[in-house]
């Protein structure tokens, strides 16, 4: 298993390891984060000696606005709202 470190600018760092027949595993924290599963398919692009992986969005992955079907009536101060009740205007 690889190692992993955290690199401010540019989030989690990862050592992957490949393996005797060209494969690389990616640790199950990363692959829950990303929703990937067995048999995804990764689009890759190589531009110099960076390979840049990127998966496609997970149909299992909820949005910010998963479960709020009406956004109608909603302003910023809602949120405000509720973690210290009602605004005075």
């Amino acid at each position: 298993m690889g190692n992993t470190s955290v690199d401010e600018t540019h989030g989690k760092e990862l050592t992957l390891t490949v393996d005797d027949r060209g494969r690389v595993t990616l640790p199950k924290d990363v692959r829950e984060q990303l929703g990937i599963e067995s048999n995804d398919e990764l689009p890759a692009t190589l531009v110099g000696s960076v390979l840049e992986v990127n998966p496609k969005p997970s149909s299992k992955l909820e949005l910010a606005t998963a479960g709020r079907d009406d956004w109608t009536h909603t302003t910023p101060t809602d949120a405000g709202e509720t973690l210290f009740g009602p605004i005075d205007k």
